[in-house]
Formats: C-alpha cells, structure tokens, sequence
C-alpha cells in the first residue's frame, strides 16, 4: 500500500506538470547537487516555444514589483508540513456543524486547506492589516532578511517566526506589507470557485498597491466605496484647516473570470427618502389611466389642517393617511413618466399599436416579464412602470420599507454602524472591528445561500456571526471558515483574539436561539416555527504534524536508533488527530460527517457515509479489516504499525480485491 506523506503538495512540481501537458517538449532532465537525475524546465526551450511574447532583452517592460517580491512567490508554492488538529473543547455542536474556526498562521491553513477546498470557496473576505505605521502585526518568518530590520521587539512565536510591527520608520515598510499579502492572495485564488468573488477592505495607504498585486492574480470587478465616518469630532479642525479629511474605506473586488454580476444572487437597496412625483397616475379596473388625486385629494388630506395645497412629495412625507393610501395601492400607481421599452424587450410580434389606446392600459407578458402598455401624446407605445417594482424593504441601517433604489459602488450610512461596533456579538474590542451589516451585506449580495465563505484575517469573528445570522433571516445554510493567529490582547476578558471570536461565536449563537425561541412562542394557528440555523463551530489549531519524519537512505540508521522507527507517529497524537491530518490528503473538507464506531473492538472512524474509513488503532485483527472492506468505502486508511501480525498485513490486500476491489487503499 501507498503512504501518506507528511507534507503538502509541492505547487512546483504541480507547476511543472502543467506546463508539460501544454509544452512537452521543454521538460528535461538535470542531475542536481547529490548527483541524482531530476526533471526540470528548459528555459531556452520554453522561451523559443513563446518567442513572439518574449519581454527578453527589453529593460522597459509594465510590471509591479518591489523587493522580496521573487521570495514572497515562491513561499506560495513551498510545501509545509504543519497540520490542522481538532479543539473538541473549544468547539460548539462538533458532530453536527459544518463551521470551521481554525487558530494559526494563515498562510500555512491555506497550504493546507488548499487541496481539500481548491474550488469550492464562494466569497472570500479579507481584512487585512491597514499597515497604518502602528499596530499592523503579523508573522514574518521569510521577508525581512536583513539585520537593520529586524523587529526592536524580539518577539518571536512558538514557531521561531518574528511577529512584525511594520512601523512607517521601518525602510521596507509598504514592500514588506505588499510580501505578507502576495502569497496569501495566490493561493486564495486557488480556493475561489469559478463564480466566486473576493472581497478586500483596505484604506488608502495600501490601496494602489494592493490593486497592482490583485490585478496580476484576477480579475478586477469594482470597488466598493463605504461611508465608515464623518467630518465630526477631531476631524473638524483638520477640516478647518484645509484637509480633505477620510470618510470612507475601500472593498476592492475580484473574480476569477472578471465577471461583474457581484450582486448575481440579490442587489442590495436604499431609501429614496422623498417620494417620487412622476407616481402620480393610477390604473383604474375599466382599463383606464387615472390621476392619483382622483384617488385621494393628497393637496388637502383629511389628518392635517393646511390651508395651501400640498404638492405630492409633501403630502406623503407629511400626512398619515396619505402615505398608507400609497401603500396600499402599489400595485395600481404608476408613472406618469412613460418609459420607453428597451430594444431586447420590444413585443411587435404578439401586439401591435392597434391594440393600445392612448389614456388606457393594457397588460402584456413577454418572456415571462409582465408589461403595462399605453401609447404615448404621439402615438408611440409605452410602458408603465408599477410603484410596487420600485418599493420594498431596504438594507440601510434602519432597515426602513419605502421607495427604494438600487445600490451602487457608494455605500454610505456605516459610520452609524462604527458608533457601536465596538460592542458588535457581545464582546468588547476596541480596534479593527468591521460593522456586521457591511459583512453581512456583501454575504447576502455574493454568496448563493448553501455557499461557503472564507476569511482568513477573522478578527473578532465578524465573518461567522454574519453568515449564522443571515441564514437565521432567510433560512439559508451558507458554512463558514475563519482563520485567525492567537495573537495576544493586552486588555479586556480575553488573552487571544481567538479567544474573543470563538466566544463571540457562541455568544451570537446564543443570542439567535434566544430570539427564535421567542418568536416560536408567540406563533399563530397555522404559522411555520422559526428554523435554527447552524450555530456551532469545529475548532481546530495549526500544530506539528502527528508523524515524525522518518524516511531515511539506508546509510543513516544504525542498530542503537532502530527502535526510534518501529512506529512513525509521534505519542501525543491521538486517532482523531491522525483523522484530520489525512482528510486533506483525499481532499476531504474538515467540515465532513464524522461517526465514531466501533468493529471487532477496534476504533472505526466513517466519514461520510463511507466515504473514507480510517483504524488507527495499534493491533488490527483479520476481522476488522474484513468488516472495513466489506463497507465498500471509497477510502481505506491504517496505520502502519498497527497489523497484530505479518499475515494479516499479506491478506490485507487479498480482502479488499474481495470484498471492495475498488477501494483505494494507504497506510501512515
């Protein structure tokens, strides 16, 4: 049987593979520094394939570049050999949930998650460091390389890696942020499925830089322009000075095939906070077209006193009765404003002008959309555009029902969301938070409601709360995944960010049980209870792997080290850490179906319904092998030294063509 090996794909060789299939004839071989024969790429080769596209010999060339950039790339593609083990303790509804919240560096979750969710990620979220020249902080073990740079601090992780406070005085201060961010975003892209979208917040000190990297890795979409503040406070007197003070951030986005359609699933709206003249006109039941004040005189309503005749915009915004009378005939007021019928909807074919009248309506439906025809003061024909198409609920703070227009790259109103979003899930954290309506907004926007969305700059858990609370509003089932480093908090209840988001989590989850509850208390006869959503969470931290290296040439080992490779599993693994190790391996999402069974007293772990069926258990008899195979499991996984005897290791093969020949066996 095959081994597993320890450490994730090498992108290189994925890289080389690639390009094999498309240029075989640039791959050689090359004997490298211990005189053994390896394939490699013949540059020279490569370059006469690609002679008229060639930038060769030509000092000008359009690029963005920086230094440690070529060192950045290639950290995307080195293997590693960390591993992601499960938090039971820390985690909420573990069978059940299909959340994952997992503790570590971020670039190491996405070389490890790339191979089981390459793919697969709807909306990316990422909130990265602002690098404001204070408190940007984040894990730098490859682009700092010279001395002068080294952080004053001499903070270092468990890993020996440097925890950077990339300050304005440091000399590389924008490269070393465009290298946190390069890798990360490469294999991100990975991740992103064809439909997917990736949102970026930044501000303006990296936003040209963070465009330049985007734009040589996908394809850009638009940018979202977010209203996080106003001229108030200690920005007045910047102000008066003569600064054009900052009102808004950036969320840039991007695609894997540029499509532009972000909004595909809903589009988001606003209050139109006056009413629109041009519905002044109402459909009559005799296939007429009347005014709206033959309806209700709106120029004198009844709840009010005025001795001037109000126009149509002030009786709405001032008279009671007047607004409900609009809004309980949507559906019959129209615009006076005739709207001409687009090239691609035109009906001659099933109507002609013939059958249209001037001062009445008529109601056509063409490839199912509805149509409200009349002919215009010089007889052309017309649409009617329905109050009720244009009136809903909106997405503003309030959340007000009205008039309503469609969102555009200008979305403003979130500094009200910043006066509270200190206290946002019940957890205080004075700095970075982002308001959960922007998160959730660009979510519900993006995200088909069975997606998955990913932020691996998780924070305080804003992401989460998100999606748990926008599948409690519209009963979708969107699954989470934050990542986030344990990075210290120097004050509050908690020790780590981790601590405070995943407590967050629970938090909110809790607080949505609540408020369910309370709703399906107060049902009436014949009303549907409120479904929960998924509240829980798997946690899982970033750790060593559970297997020690030990593949050695014949040459290393000696008789007094022998014993030290009887079994290749370190003692503090346990055979649920051995289980999420491997799910990677098959490309198996760590949000699976996990049931723990029992065969021949040996510990069966089924995951999926058969789809992979792993015993790590140290003596495996004949029995449970056989009870395994006749499962017919897509995947079989034991461990090495786990066989009571060489028979049973000889049978076990002959078992499986038995029983499940099919079945792809590995050892670890």
């Amino acid at each position: 049987m095959e081994k597993i090996t320890i450490q994730t794909s090498n992108l290189t060789q994925e890289n080389m593979r690639k390009i094999a299939e498309i240029f075989p004839d640039v791959i050689t071989e090359v004997m490298d520094e211990e005189g053994k024969i390896k394939r490699a790429i013949d540059f020279d080769a490569l370059k006469d394939d690609l002679s008229d596209s060639i930038a060769d010999g030509y000092r000008e060339r359009y690029q963005f570049t920086w230094p440690g950039k070529a060192k950045a790339k290639l950290e995307a593609r080195i293997p590693t050999t960390k591993t992601m083990r499960p938090c039971q303790e820390k985690s909420v509804d573990w069978d059940t949930t299909k959340n994952i919240y997992i503790e570590g560096d971020n670039l190491k979750a996405l070389k490890i998650m790339r191979e089981a969710y390459a793919g697969k990620v709807d909306t990316i979220y990422m909130d990265p460091p602002y690098n404001i020249g204070a408190d940007a902080i984040y894990i730098d073990d490859y682009s700092l390389t010279f001395d002068e740079y080294v952080s004053e601090s001499g903070e270092y992780d468990e890993e020996g890696g440097r925890l950077v406070a990339n300050t304005e005085s440091n000399g590389r201060f924008h490269s070393d942020w465009c290298s946190m961010i390069f890798p990360r975003l490469l294999i991100a892209r990975d991740l992103l499925a064809p439909n997917g979208v990736l949102f970026i917040s930044i501000n303006d000190a990296e936003y040209g830089n963070l465009r330049s990297i985007c734009d040589g890795i996908l394809r850009y979409a638009g940018t979202i322009h977010c209203q996080m503040s106003t001229t108030q406070g200690m920005k007045v007197r910047a102000a008066q000075q003569g600064n054009i003070v900052k009102n808004a951030e950036f969320v840039v986005m991007y695609t894997r095939d540029g499509h532009k359609d972000i909004a595909r699933n809903t589009p988001l709206y606003d209050l139109r906070p006056d009413y629109d003249e041009h519905y002044s006109l109402y459909l009559k039941d005799d296939g007429s077209i009347g005014k709206l004040s033959e309806l209700y005189d709106y120029r004198f309503p009844n709840d009010l006193n005025n001795k001037k005749p109000l126009k149509l915009g002030e009786a709405y915004k001032k008279s009671a009765e007047f607004a409900e009378i609009v809004r309980s005939h949507l559906a019959e007021i129209v615009r006076s404003h005739l709207a001409e019928i687009v090239r691609s909807d035109k009906v001659p074919e099933l109507i002609t002008e013939n059958d249209i009248k001037q001062g009445r309506w008529t109601e056509v439906i063409h490839n199912n959309r509805t149509y409200i025809l009349t002919l215009d003061s010089n007889g052309k024909m017309r649409q009617l555009l329905r109050l009720k198409d244009s009136w809903g609920p909106t997405d503003g703070y309030y959340g007000e029902e009205g008039l309503r227009k469609i969102r555009g790259n200008w979305w403003d109103g979130f500094y009200i969301d910043m006066g509270n979003v200190s206290k946002e899930g019940d957890t205080v954290f004075k700095n970075g938070k982002k308001p959960i309506r922007l998160i959730k907004q660009l979510i519900k926007m993006s995200c088909p409601k069975d997606g998955l969305v990913l932020d691996i700059f998780s924070g305080s858990a804003t992401t989460g709360h998100a999606v748990m609370s926008l599948n409690y509003e519209d009963g979708g089932s969107r699954q989470f995944l934050l990542v986030q480093y344990p990075e210290q908090i120097r004050e509050g209840e908690f020790d780590t960010i981790c601590d405070l988001g995943e407590e967050r989590l629970r938090r909110s989850g809790g607080k949505i049980a609540l408020d369910a509850a309370a709703v399906n208390s107060q049902l009436r006869l014949g009303e549907e209870p409120k479904d929960l959503p998924d509240l829980g969470f798997r946690v899982l931290r970033i750790d060593n792997s559970c297997m020690n290296d030990t593949y050695r040439l014949p040459g290393d080992y000696n008789q007094s080290t022998l014993d030290l490779y009887v079994d290749n599993l370190k003692c503090d693994s346990s055979s649920l850490d051995l289980l999420f190790e491997v799910l990677p391996k098959f490309r198996i999402p760590y949000s699976v179906q996990i049931k723990k069974e029992s065969m021949e007293g040996c510990t069966v772990y089924n995951v999926n319904d058969g789809q992979l069926i792993a015993c790590f258990d140290t003596r495996v008899s004949m029995e449970t092998i056989e009870m395994i195979a006749k499962e017919k499991p897509l995947y079989a996984v034991f461990r090495d030294a786990s066989f009571i005897n060489d028979s049973v290791v000889a049978n076990l093969e002959e078992l499986f063509k038995t029983f499940s020949p099919d079945t792809v066996r590995r050892v670890i």
